[in-house]
């Protein structure tokens, strides 16, 4: 008798089960969208040491992602999903008292430059937002939360070039930085790169038709760029804006 009572009732719990994930699966809403980022891997603080930019190309910085949202109630519901990102920059800067280390030659030097420094970027992130929405209407909602994501691909390089260095400190033993490889100095700090970052988004969707949409994101990483016990350039945050084309799937 308790066998079958056992068995009757994990026959009931496992089909309320089933109708609960049906209904789920039936109620969520999918998606998928194409977008451009614009924006790079910045300062926490643009200090005195930045003087100026003289040049800023952001790169191809694009994402794909396939997204669910699950209503709650008329407004409110739960929005996640999966998306590939590619990110990057290449800025060239005028710096002075600009803390770094660099190799020139076979030589390593770490001290305070003055001059110019060219940072080259590149990351392939997968990345889980997971976000609340609101919705005012069947046209507009807005989306806000959190996010994580892995790198798959990281590059971080670059030189200082047109400039001095002072070895050590600001009174330390002067080194001329020239323009060529072998005068300048030269960096490479991908491998001191996070895997995993984090951070926080925010979005609106605006739905023009039964598929087609277009939204705005903006992404600010909470996570530094590099490992916490790196310490060769400033605090460093992804931050991002992003435009794109939403699909309605169903």
């Amino acid at each position: 008798m308790n066998k079958r009572i056992s068995t009757l009732v994990l026959t009931i719990l496992l089909t309320i089960g089933g109708i609960s994930a049906n209904n789920v699966l039936d109620s969520l809403h999918l998606n998928a969208r194409l977008g451009y980022a614009v924006g790079g891997t910045l300062p926490t603080h643009m200090g005195n040491e930045i003087r100026g930019i003289n040049s800023f190309d952001p790169g191809l910085n694009f994402l794909i992602a396939a997204e669910a949202t699950l209503p709650l109630d008329e407004h409110w519901s739960l929005h996640s999903g999966v998306r590939f990102e590619l990110g990057g920059m290449d800025v060239d800067s005028r710096v002075k008292n600009y803390d770094i280390e660099v190799v020139r030659g076979e030589e390593s030097l770490d001290g305070i430059f003055n001059g110019n420094v060219r940072i080259k970027s590149s990351q392939r992130r997968i990345t889980l937002p997971i976000q609340a929405a609101y919705r005012f209407n069947r046209n507009w909602q807005l989306r806000g939360g959190a996010f994580m994501g892995w790198l798959t691909d990281r590059k971080f390089w670059g030189w200082a070039y047109d400039g001095y260095l002072r070895e050590g400190s600001p009174v330390g033993p002067k080194i001329l930085m020239g323009t060529e490889p072998g005068d300048r100095g030269d960096f490479d700090f991908g491998s001191n790169m996070r895997h995993m970052q984090w951070g926080i988004d925010v979005g609106a969707d605006w739905m023009f038709h039964n598929r087609w949409g277009m939204y705005a994101e903006l992404t600010y990483g909470l996570s530094g760029l590099f490992k916490s016990d790196f310490h060769s350039v400033q605090t460093l945050r992804p931050m991002y804006g992003s435009l794109g084309i939403i699909y309605h799937i169903r």
